[in-house]
């Protein structure tokens, strides 16, 4: 039963890749850029696969509740940590009413 998603996810990738060999060098592809293009492919494959596992498993609905929860809280802590990591530096300007307080 999980095979057929299996198959699927593989084709996507390789009609992908194909698709980015042939047209990937300049020009958009579906209206997207090269670098965007594999990013949606590559994530409607993780997607796929995670779907799958949640949709196709052999367990009751509470597990299945359970396992997309995880999966939830795993997403938004790295996505909290990708934006908390990787800040732009702040830059302190003083402005013209900052005083010295130099002796």
């Amino acid at each position: 039963m999980r095979q057929p998603v299996l198959y699927l996810a593989v084709a996507i990738l390789v009609v992908a890749t194909g698709v980015l060999l042939i047209f990937g060098g300049s020009r958009d592809i579906v209206g997207l850029a090269p670098t965007e293009f594999a990013n949606v492919a590559y994530l409607s494959i993780f997607a796929l696969l995670i779907g799958a596992s949640l949709a196709l498993g052999r367990h009751r609905i509470n597990a299945r509740l359970w396992h997309i929860a995880v999966w939830l809280a795993i997403f938004l802590a790295l996505a909290a940590g990708y934006r908390w990591f990787n800040q732009p530096p702040a830059a302190f300007a003083p402005s013209e009413n900052t005083r010295s307080t130099a002796i």
